[in-house]
């Protein structure tokens, strides 16, 4: 059964998620060209630390570290037979850390994947990760609406929530996805992995045309215009004023982001 605390914390106040974990793991020594979802296998203790400095410096919601842990992606690195696996010890970690906050069973996009096999892939993964305990599947990254939507129908099926974002400001897929708001769509509706400012110019849109709660989880910025932790607080803090419910940081960012931004929201409140 769907934990209802999600919904109606959003309802009641602002929810802050956490940060990075792809560019965090690589600035913390993990070498590219392997999938980084494989460390909840290898090195669950590292995935383990980042959730918890996550948990520690404010966050309320815990990403699972599952982006592309379905089976398109990990057969190619011979890991095809450990989907389940991977996928349930990405909730695992993030629930021991997660200190009785909320936990999102994380989704990437199979832009490159058959339309053929598409529906497939994300039934496994969405299973383990429903299997596993996740409170709500959180579809992020996307590049296309059909996409997201193909993972939205599969989702559905397990009853637990869904918030869907967008890496594109693209006006055509938003509003084709907050028709299919409520029971049959996305839960909660937004944009991530793009700078504070594109994120800013999307939300405000969505605030004038949808009624599903808004989220934003925007990377540090452009590379050699990162934000640092005080300004990418005030952007958040933007963001929330513009009408975002979920809010937390997506490339670049890290635990002293979500510091900075637990702080500057709860001195808003």
């Amino acid at each position: 059964m769907a934990d209802p605390r999600f919904l109606e914390t959003l309802q009641e106040r602002v929810l802050l998620g956490d940060g990075a974990y792809g560019t965090e793991f690589l600035r913390r020594g993990c070498m590219p060209g392997r999938p980084l979802d494989e460390l909840n296998l290898t090195r669950p203790e590292l995935v383990a630390e980042l959730h918890r400095e996550y948990v520690s410096a404010g966050s309320q919601l815990t990403k699972t570290n599952t982006f592309l842990a379905n089976r398109f992606r990990l057969e190619s690195h011979g890991l095809g037979d450990r989907v389940r696996e991977i996928n349930q010890a990405g909730v695992r970690l993030a629930r021991e850390a997660a200190r009785g906050g909320l936990v999102a069973g994380v989704i990437g996009p199979l832009t490159e994947c058959r339309w053929a096999d598409r529906t497939a892939t994300y039934q496994e993964q969405c299973a383990a990760l429903a299997e596993a305990g996740c409170d709500l599947f959180l579809l992020e990254t996307f590049m296309e609406a059909s996409d997201l939507l193909a993972a939205v129908e599969v989702g559905r099926q397990t009853g637990l929530p869904l918030v869907c974002e967008m890496a594109l400001t693209l006006e055509r897929g938003f509003d084709r996805l907050a028709l299919y708001g409520g029971k049959k769509g996305p839960s909660v509706l937004g944009t991530n992995c793009v700078d504070p400012e594109q994120a800013l110019r999307s939300i405000e849109r969505m605030a004038r045309s949808c009624a599903l709660p808004l989220a934003a989880f925007p990377s540090a910025g452009r590379p050699g215009e990162e934000k640092s932790p005080p300004e990418f607080a005030e952007a958040i803090v933007d963001l929330v004023k513009a009408g975002a419910r979920l809010v937390g940081g997506c490339c670049g960012t890290g635990p002293a982001h979500i510091r900075a931004a637990a702080a500057a929201l709860g001195e808003r409140a």
